[in-house]
């Protein structure tokens, strides 16, 4: 698990007119809250920011004045027009407390029903829902495919997390492989239908 540095602004006007200026300037209101301590409200930049969730970190240390906070990303606000963000809300923890997050899902290797029977690799699910301290959280879930053939797949059960809850259904799949269709069978039934009849020589 690693931490993300992120630099934040204390914001003590909180109108409209002065968010929406704050994000002509680039900057995302955020808001910090712990506990049952009062929320801070804060401004931060948006490209930091961007950087910060990209960067697939799940504990930030938010900078507030002088002192440096761990918290967690707990929920972004997108516009549902353009698709940018435009709020953020950041939740302070300690490292000895439980806390729910999601992970990323990365898979590694080449199945065998993908490399050798022309397969295809189906993933249904890219993040779980985990429960655990802040000091336990993966920074990213790995799962090999390698061993999966045509009709092979793997759930949420077959995943074991040392000093993890997996909140995510068991039952979910994550990913399988499944029979080519669609464009492959079209071009191996193009390629049948480019081959040459055979016809029978007549003799008069």
């Amino acid at each position: 698990m690693a931490d993300y540095n992120l630099k934040s602004e204390l914001r003590t006007n909180t109108y409209k007119g002065v968010t929406k200026l704050l994000r002509k300037q680039e900057k995302i209101p955020a808001v910090y809250y712990f506990h049952r301590e009062k929320p801070i409200t804060l401004s931060v930049d948006l490209k930091a920011l961007k950087a910060a969730i990209h960067s697939g970190a799940s504990i930030y240390e938010i900078q507030i004045g002088n002192k440096k906070h761990k918290c967690i990303l707990r929920n972004v606000q997108y516009n549902p027009v353009t698709e940018e963000i435009i709020h953020a809300d950041f939740m302070g923890i300690t490292m000895k407390e439980d806390i729910n997050v999601n992970v990323p899902i990365h898979l590694e290797g080449t199945a065998i029903g993908v490399k050798d029977f022309d397969g295809v690799l189906a993933q249904q699910i890219w993040e779980l829902n985990i429960k655990c301290k802040a000091g336990d959280i993966p920074d990213v879930i790995t799962i090999d495919v390698t061993g999966l053939n045509i009709g092979d797949s793997i759930s949420v059960a077959d995943i074991s997390i040392e000093n993890v809850e997996i909140i995510t259904p068991a039952t979910s799949s994550i990913v399988s492989v499944i029979k080519a269709t669609g464009a492959k069978a079209e071009e191996e039934a193009a390629e049948e239908a480019e081959e040459p009849e055979e016809t029978e020589e007549t003799t008069e």
